[in-house]
C-alpha cells in the first residue's frame, strides 16, 4: 500500500511540474509575443511618421522656393496685382484650415499605409498653411507700403497747393497795405478810384482765404491718412517657423521613440545588429578555420612526414632485439576470451583484480598500488592501479579473462631476454616476471621527429624481456610480421618490437577525413623481422576527429603524448 502511494504521489508531483512548466512557458510564450508585436507597431509608426516628416520637410521646401519666386516677382507690380494676389492667399488659407481630416476610430482600424497617409496629409497640410501665412502677411506689407506711397505723393502735391494760395494771399496784403500807405484818405473815400481798387484787393483777399483756408484743411487731412510704412525687404521663407509647424510631428516621433525604448526588444536589438558581423565572422571562421587546418595538414604536412626518415626505437636505443614468435601456422590471431596462465615458482604475476577469473587458494595475493613506482603518472593514466600482486612456491593455473565486458579478449605476449616491445599500457592488464629482478620499463621522447608530432605521441614505452605482458583488445588482438610494410589504423595499434621501424602513411581520402569519418594518419611499420600488436576493433579513438567533449578530447591528446 505504502509502494502504491508512494508511486501515486510521484505521479501527480511529475504532472504536477509538468503542468507548471506548460503555465510557464505559455505566458513567457504570450509575453515575448506581447513585446514582439509592440516592437513591431512601434517600429513601424515611427517609420511611418519620419517618412511623414521627410516627405512633408521636402514639401515645404518646394512651397517655400516657388512662393518665393512668385512674390518677389510681385515687388514691382501694381497695387492691384498685389491685392489680388493676396486675396488669393487668404482664400486658400481658409480652405486649408476648415478642410477635415478622416476619423482613424473606424472598424476595422486602418492600417500602417492609412496611418502613414493620414500623417503625410497632416503633415502637407500644415507646411501649406504655414507658406501661405508667411506669403499673406508680407503682401499686406507690401500692399500697405505701396499704398503709403501714393498717398505721400497726394500729400505732397497738397501741401504745394496750400503754399500757392498761401503766397497769393500774402501778396493781396501787401498790395493793400501799399495802396493804403500811398492813398491812406482816398482810400477811405467812396467813389475814389483808390477806394474802388482797394475794394477789389479786400474781395479778391476774402477769396484767396477760403482759398487757402480749404487748401490746409485738405493737406491736414491727407497727412492724417498718410502712413510712414516703408517697402519691406525681398521676401524670404522664415525656416523656424516652417520647422515648427512640423512640431507636433516630431513631438509625436520622439513620444514613439520614447515607447519604443522601453521595449526590451528594441533596447537588445541594436547591441545584437552591433556584435553579429563579429559573430556571424567567428563562425565562419570556425566552420572554414578547421577545414583549412586539416587541408593544410591533409596536403602539406601529412606528404612532408611521408618523405622523411623512419623512426626506430631500436636504432635510437642502440640495440638489436630480438625477435618475437609469432603464432603458429601462420595465424595472427593471439587473443581469446579467457586465457589460462602457468605460475612458475619464482615468478611474480601483477593483474587489474577484475581480469582474475581464477587462481589457487595456495596462491598468495596482495596488493600493489602501482605497477612501476617510477612510472606513478603512466600507472595511474593506464589504470594500473591497486593490482593483485600474485605469486606461488608451486606451479600455479591462474585463468585470465575480461569478466566484465563480452566484447573484450585476452593476449599473451611472451617477451624473452633480450627483445623489448613499444607498448601502450592502455592496452596492459597485467604482467608475470620473475621476483628477483626488478621490471625493465623505460621512456623515450622523440621531440624532433615529425611523425611523432603528428601523431601527438612524443613518448614511447618500451618494455624489455623477459616479461609475459597480458593484453585486453576489443574483439580480439593479432600480431603481424611488419615485412616489407604494413599499414594499420593509429587507434587500433597497440605496440610494435624496436626493430620496426616506424612512420606515418597519409589516408588515402580526404573527404573522409574531412568529415572525421577517417584519422589523417595511419601507423606504418617496416622491417622483415619485426612484428606489431593490434586490437581488432578499437574503442580508443573510433570516431577520429570526434570527440564527446572537449574535456575528453584533451585527455586523449594528453595520454597520447605521453605514449599512454
Amino acid at each position: 500500500m505504502r509502494q502504491l502511494l508512494t508511486a501515486l504521489l510521484r505521479f501527480l508531483l511529475r504532472h504536477a511540474l509538468q503542468f507548471a512548466l506548460f503555465i510557464v512557458i505559455l505566458l513567457a510564450g504570450r509575453l515575448l509575443l506581447a513585446e514582439w508585436r509592440a516592437y513591431s507597431a512601434g517600429s513601424e509608426a515611427v517609420t511611418t511618421l519620419r517618412q511623414a516628416s521627410s516627405n512633408a520637410g521636402n514639401h515645404g521646401a518646394g512651397l517655400a522656393d516657388a512662393a518665393t519666386v512668385r512674390v518677389n516677382a510681385l515687388q514691382h507690380a501694381s497695387q492691384t496685382a498685389i491685392a489680388t494676389r493676396l486675396q488669393e492667399a487668404q482664400a486658400q488659407l481658409h480652405q486649408l484650415r476648415a478642410r477635415q481630416q478622416p476619423s482613424l476610430f473606424t472598424l476595422p482600424l486602418p492600417d500602417t499605409n492609412t496611418l502613414a497617409l493620414h500623417a503625410q496629409d497632416e503633415a502637407a497640410r500644415r507646411v501649406e498653411i504655414e507658406v501661405l501665412t508667411q506669403e499673406a502677411r508680407y503682401l499686406s506689407a507690401l500692399h500697405a507700403a505701396i499704398s503709403g506711397e501714393d498717398a505721400r505723393q497726394t500729400l505732397a502735391r497738397l501741401h504745394a497747393a496750400h503754399v500757392s494760395a498761401y503766397g497769393a494771399l500774402q501778396h493781396n496784403l501787401r498790395q493793400r497795405r501799399e495802396l493804403e500807405a500811398q492813398h491812406p484818405l482816398a482810400a477811405r473815400l467812396p467813389g475814389s478810384d483808390a477806394y474802388a481798387q482797394l475794394s477789389r484787393l479786400e474781395a479778391e483777399g476774402q477769396r484767396l482765404r477760403e482759398v487757402n483756408l480749404q487748401a490746409y484743411r485738405a493737406w491736414l487731412a491727407q497727412r492724417a491718412r498718410t502712413s510712414d510704412a516703408a517697402r519691406p525687404m525681398p521676401f524670404a521663407i522664415d525656416t523656424s517657423a516652417l520647422a515648427g509647424a512640423l512640431a507636433p510631428l516630431q513631438t509625436a516621433i520622439s513620444m514613439s521613440e520614447a515607447l519604443l525604448a522601453r521595449n526590451w526588444i528594441a533596447r537588445w536589438r541594436a547591441p545584437v545588429l552591433d556584435v553579429a558581423p563579429t559573430a556571424a565572422l567567428l563562425v565562419l571562421s570556425a566552420i572554414l578555420l578547421p577545414v583549412a587546418i586539416k587541408a593544410f595538414f591533409y596536403f602539406v604536412l601529412a606528404p612532408l612526414a611521408a618523405r622523411l626518415k623512419p623512426l626506430s626505437i631500436g636504432h635510437a636505443l642502440n640495440v638489436t632485439a630480438t625477435t618475437l614468435p609469432l603464432p603458429p601456422d601462420g595465424q595472427s590471431r593471439i587473443s581469446a576470451v579467457s586465457q589460462a596462465l602457468q605460475l612458475q615458482p619464482g615468478q611474480l604475476m601483477l593483474i587489474h583484480p577484475t581480469y582474475l577469473q581464477s587462481s589457487p587458494v595456495s596462491s598468495t595475493k596482495r596488493t600493489q598500488w602501482l605497477l612501476d613506482w617510477r612510472f606513478p603518472f603512466t600507472s595511474l593514466a593506464a589504470g594500473m592501479v591497486a593490482l593483485t600482486r600474485l605469486h606461488s612456491d608451486a606451479t600455479a593455473s591462474v585463468t585470465i579473462s575480461a569478466s566484465d565486458d563480452p566484447l573484450l579478449e585476452i593476449a599473451i605476449v611472451h617477451l624473452p631476454a633480450g627483445s623489448a616491445l613499444v607498448f601502450q599500457p592502455r592496452g596492459l592488464v597485467g604482467l608475470i616476471c620473475n621476483s628477483g629482478q626488478p621490471l625493465a620499463i623505460a621512456s623515450h621522447w622523440r621531440l624532433g621527429s615529425l611523425h611523432a608530432w603528428l601523431t601527438l605521441q612524443l613518448r614511447f614505452i618500451v618494455f624489455r624481456g623477459p616479461v609475459t605482458l597480458i593484453v585486453r583488445g576489443c574483439r580480439g588482438v593479432r600480431m603481424e610480421r611488419a615485412g616489407q610494410g604494413r599499414s594499420i589504423s593509429q587507434s587500433a595499434t597497440l605496440g610494435f618490437s624496436t626493430d620496426v621501424l616506424y612512420s606515418t602513411l597519409r589516408s588515402e581520402t580526404f573527404i573522409p577525413y574531412l568529415r572525421g569519418q577517417q584519422a589523417l594518419l595511419n601507423d606504418r611499420f617496416d622491417g622483415g623481422n619485426g612484428v606489431y600488436l593490434y586490437e581488432e576493433t578499437p574503442r580508443h579513438g573510433k570516431q577520429p576527429g570526434k570527440v564527446g567533449s572537449w574535456f575528453e578530447g584533451f585527455t586523449d591528446a594528453l595520454l597520447k603524448v605521453f605514449g599512454i
